[in-house]
């Protein structure tokens, strides 16, 4: 058996922690980023600080200095200037250069040299915007590895001998400004970034709780529906995804309900159904089973008139209880959509006058006057003729059997907003008004019935749904003792 989890319990515990547990995750990413970032930028701020204060490193030594003689690289004054520089500034690396960039003579230990040539193009660039620039030049101990610099040109005999090129930054340098930079930006960038993440951390989980906030509500709502409380709706003042996703289940809870409902008056009709059906098909039958009965026992004693009478009684009884079942039969395809029907333009008034036709023999032997009142519009109408058909002759059977002699029906048709409205109108009993919502319903049969054994009640409710199929409707104007008009209107055609 599943455990019941309270909703608020079960919600807390997953998508809630779940969300800020990401969250978390990516604000320690980020404030890992944001240190690896700092730690980078201000190692190019320090190279860049570092090359600004001494861009004129490489131009004093070089004023300073006598690099060549006679066209010769003078060891004696380069040995003199590298010892007088490294005793100011340790950090730095001097290097003499040719015209081409082929390294003529430094101060670094001759086993750290790894090149013998640098690309001049860094240095005619800093010596062209003198230093204002950020530029960085080859390293002569690391291949492929980039420093800033101090660079200047040397001048001999009014032309161009070489350069002067200073890289600011040694291998020594490097390691101590390395190390303590690092160690400084962890310390700082560690505390930066705990302090921010503890406070984004806060900030968010509150954020993350409003913002899940009509979600549990969303949740709870649908657990309590879950649960059988059909009536349960969500009430959000919300906007966004969360005020559709309300929206939908709102609308999803009102069908579900409304098929419910559906459902239960179905099966309330179905009993019903069931139980009318038991009492009427148990009255034909009961009679033809009595009758039956009566003639095998009599069978040598019966006269031919009683003998005559009770075949005809059986005759009568098999047709009721054959009408019963067809009419049953075809309600049922009704209700299971089973009948599409087929419209074609075609003259209500002639299908009026046929029928009445058919109907003024039956009519008159029961002492009932049947007249037609056909208007002159000319234009057809666009509906299923036997359909239609079906329709009128329900209306006149059910006038028929509650008007009494000496009554009258009227069959009426006139011009409407949307096309032509049939009325079959009788003098008969009438229907009360309680019962006026309720004829049209699957077999009722009204008041008046009791007088009137061979109505099973469905023509009504077949004639509903075929003009349901139509789009129309059946009208119904009555009043007890003075007569009843059911009306519907059809379409032109087009």
């Amino acid at each position: 058996m599943q455990k019941n989890i309270p909703v608020n319990k079960l919600f807390s515990g997953s998508l809630y922690w779940r969300i800020s547990t990401a969250f978390l995750v990516m604000l320690v990413l980020v404030g890992v980023a944001y240190v690896a970032i700092t730690i980078y930028t201000s190692g190019i701020y320090f190279q860049h600080v570092n090359q600004r204060l001494n861009r004129n490193a490489a131009t004093n030594i070089a004023a300073h200095s006598s690099p060549f003689r006679n066209g010769k690289t003078n060891d004696t004054s380069m040995a003199e200037i590298f010892h007088d520089v490294m005793s100011v500034n340790p950090g730095l690396e001097v290097y003499l250069l040719d015209t081409n960039g082929n390294i003529l003579s430094f101060y670094a230990p001759a086993k750290k040299i790894a090149l013998n040539k640098v690309s001049l193009r860094p240095l005619r660039e800093f010596i062209n915007n003198q230093g204002k620039q950020f530029v960085k030049g080859d390293d002569p101990r690391h291949p492929g590895l980039q420093k800033v610099f101090s660079a200047a040109p040397v001048v001999s005999n009014g032309s161009l001998a070489g350069y002067i090129y200073v890289v600011l930054a040694s291998e020594e340098y490097d390691h101590v400004t390395n190390y303590l930079r690092f160690d400084y930006m962890l310390q700082v960038g560690s505390r930066a970034m705990l302090a921010t993440l503890l406070f984004a951390l806060a900030i968010g989980l509150v954020i993350i709780w409003l913002i899940t906030k009509n979600l549990r509500r969303v949740i709870d709502v649908m657990h309590k529906f879950r649960q059988g409380n059909i009536d349960a709706r969500i009430k959000i003042q919300s906007t966004g995804d969360i005020k559709e996703l309300s929206g939908m289940f709102n609308e999803m809870a009102d069908i579900l309900t409304k098929n419910i409902e559906k459902i239960k008056e179905v099966e309330v009709l179905r009993r019903e159904l069931i139980a009318n059906i038991s009492h009427d098909l148990r009255t034909p039958i009961s009679i033809i089973h009595g009758y039956v009965e009566t003639l095998l026992i009599k069978e040598k004693t019966i006269s031919a008139d009683d003998y005559k009478r009770y075949l005809n009684t059986i005759y009568k009884s098999i047709h009721n209880l054959e009408s019963l079942v067809h009419e049953l039969f075809e309600l049922s395809k009704l209700e299971a959509n089973q009948v599409q029907p087929v419209k074609e333009p075609f003259f209500i008034s002639e299908l009026v006058s046929d029928i009445s036709s058919k109907y003024e023999l039956l009519a008159k032997s029961k002492s009932i006057t049947l007249n037609t009142a056909l208007s002159k519009e000319q234009q057809p109408v666009f509906a299923d003729v036997s359909l239609i058909e079906r329709v009128m002759q329900n209306l006149i059977d059910n006038a028929l059997k509650f008007t009494p002699a000496g009554g009258r029906i009227i069959i009426q048709t006139n011009k409407a907003k949307r096309g032509i409205e049939v009325s079959v109108s009788d003098s008969g009993i009438g229907i009360p008004e309680e019962e006026k919502d309720l004829v049209f319903g699957r077999y009722y049969k009204g008041h008046g019935f009791i007088k009137y054994q061979r109505h099973t009640g469905l023509g009504l409710a077949i004639a509903k749904k075929i003009l349901d199929l139509h789009n129309s409707s059946l009208v119904l104007h009555s009043r007890v003792n003075e007569g009843t008009s059911f009306a519907f209107e059809l379409p032109l055609y087009q």
